[in-house]
């Protein structure tokens, strides 16, 4: 489940520039916020509105990092295919929501 919600989280960061990157390990995954891709300079308020708009749909994430610019998942081990959608199509509206 975890590949299957990192290539989906993938698909996300070539769709919306404030990805930066994505990264992670089994169920512990992370988009990292940026102003811009080049610079990679951290964007904290893109962050807490993604953070909140995925709180409002119920999907529970955490912001981490120093500058808190990153999205941490680390989702039940008992994720199913259908929750990896749920899951990405949350984080696309709420990043959809930005513009």
């Amino acid at each position: 489940m975890g590949a299957a919600l990192l290539e989906r989280l993938q698909e996300l960061r070539q769709k919306h520039e404030a990805i930066g990157d994505v990264r992670g390990r089994g169920l512990m995954l992370a988009n990292e916020m940026v102003k811009d891709r080049k610079t990679k300079e951290p964007e904290r308020e893109t962050t807490s509105a993604v953070f909140e708009a995925c709180r409002e749909s119920r999907l529970i994430l955490s912001k981490s990092g120093p500058n808190q610019s990153v999205l941490r998942m680390v989702p039940p081990m008992c994720l199913s295919l259908e929750d990896v959608d749920e899951v990405a199509e949350g984080l696309d509206r709420a990043f959809s929501g930005l513009r």
